[in-house]
């Protein structure tokens, strides 16, 4: 599971905050105002990892090595990273969001920063930083 947040999302619910406040104001330029604010004409194309949201996953289990310490206290499951696709396609900012065991969570935070470059998401076909969350399965 790859779940895509930030851009559609922050802007949809930023734009609905204003369009609340506009509405407040009452009138009929309440009705213009909230045209030019939620602008859902806007395409926004979400990052992709080459070869797909399955060669993502893929790459994640080629890199990732089982920490002998985690394999010792017999630990499985999920860490869920986030991480940022900048302008230029490139990883940054990895983070563990929810962590089950610190070397776990370390593997899976060097996992995500060693991934090569996404293609960039675009919002009306300039390139845009966008936030991804991946799971990072771990099973013995």
């Amino acid at each position: 599971m790859i779940r895509f947040t930030r851009s559609l999302t922050s802007l949809v619910a930023g734009a609905m905050f204003t369009a609340s406040l506009v509405s407040c104001a009452g009138g009929a330029e309440t009705e213009a105002a909230q045209d030019d604010v939620l602008d859902t004409t806007s395409e926004v194309v979400s990052a992709e990892f080459p070869g797909g949201a399955a060669e993502v996953m893929n790459f994640i289990a080629g890199e990732v090595t089982y920490p002998e310490s985690a394999r010792e206290d017999a630990v499985e499951g999920k860490v869920f990273v986030e991480f940022t696709i900048d302008e230029n396609g490139a990883v940054t900012n990895a983070h563990v969001i929810e962590p089950l065991h610190p070397a776990l969570d370390s593997a899976a935070v060097a996992a995500a920063m060693a991934m090569p470059n996404w293609a960039p998401a675009t919002k009306e076909g300039k390139a845009i930083a966008t936030t991804i969350t991946l799971p990072v399965m771990f099973r013995l």
